[in-house]
């Protein structure tokens, strides 16, 4: 009985002391880690968001780290470098893409990205503590990025609607006529724009908006063309270009052309300033950024084709 005891005795005091041991390694671990994520500055804003966003789509990060700033991953990751990052965006996408020949170089911007409704939101699940918002004019700062990337100067609209809309006392309804505002006076400053793309996003449910090949997620698209004016045909037929273009990358990528008029609808959409004047709704409200930022570089590599056709036809 003795022997046994003294036994049950010993085990406990090494079982004792193995605890100990292991709380002392954690706490230490702890420590060292506090010291080591102190001594990184970590600042987010607009601009270093959007690095991430295009640097991400690259392959040069993850972006998914950026939702545990605070984490031993990602101290571990880009302090110590232990995990090698991974593309978010598939390669087999753009093999289907010819590789431009040449880039388009303009010092002169030729395109104007700008949004109607600048407020339209994407899913944010993590970022309101440093005050970003995923929208419409976030993804407009991507397509820059891409175009600017492939040789195509363009500019996007940094001024408000909303201030438009307040200092002519009108409502939300009248942001197509704000945005008619903004995009002659940016015209006037640059007569070298020639097309002119507005930003927006749906509202709907997210198996519609979204789609999934070569194991990557992207956020559809749909094209819309107001009716009502005379020369309709003409934005139509752009349009139909375009949306032929996605197709051959892959049809579900598209959600196609959709053709407005009548009560309840603008039926314009600015597009009577020109037959290049594009709205592109990119994804909807469940949509992720990373599901957007796939979608935009498709769309950049589409628009460059299309554009150097049209300036070389």
């Amino acid at each position: 009985m003795k022997k046994r005891f003294k036994s049950r005795s010993k085990f406990s005091i090494i079982l004792f002391k193995t605890i100990f041991l292991l709380i002392i390694v954690v706490f230490s671990f702890g420590l060292v880690f506090k010291l080591l994520y102190s001594r990184i500055n970590i600042d987010i804003n607009n601009t270093t968001y959007l690095n991430y966003l295009v640097n991400d789509a690259l392959g040069n990060y993850n972006l998914g780290d950026l939702t545990s700033l605070n984490s031993t991953e990602f101290l571990l990751k880009y302090s110590l470098g232990l995990e090698k990052t991974h593309n978010l965006v598939s390669h087999e996408v753009f093999s289907q893409i010819e590789s431009p020949q040449e880039e388009v170089i303009n010092e002169e911007p030729l395109v104007y990205i700008y949004n109607s409704h600048q407020t339209e939101e994407y899913k944010t699940a993590f970022l309101e503590s440093f005050n970003i918002n995923n929208t419409v004019l976030i993804a407009s700062y991507i397509l820059k990025e891409y175009l600017g990337d492939l040789g195509i100067n363009a500019i996007v609209e940094e001024n408000k609607v909303s201030d438009i809309l307040d200092s002519n006392g009108w409502k939300y309804g009248y942001s197509y006529k704000a945005a008619r505002e903004l995009l002659e006076k940016k015209y006037n400053e640059n007569p070298s724009l020639r097309f002119f793309i507005d930003l927006h996003r749906d509202s709907g449910p997210y198996n519609t908006s979204t789609t999934e090949f070569d194991g990557k997620r992207y956020a559809r698209l749909l094209f819309v063309v107001g009716l009502e004016h005379s020369n309709y045909a003409e934005n139509l037929a752009q349009a139909e270009i375009l949306n032929e273009k996605i197709k051959a990358i892959n049809v579900s990528l598209t959600r196609g052309i959709m053709q407005k008029k009548g009560s309840g609808v603008n039926g314009i959409y600015n597009q009577d300033f020109s037959k290049y004047t594009f709205l592109i709704e990119v994804g909807a409200q469940d949509n992720t950024i990373e599901e957007i930022n796939n979608t935009l570089k498709v769309l950049a590599k589409v628009l460059f084709e299309y554009i150097t056709e049209v300036e070389n036809a």
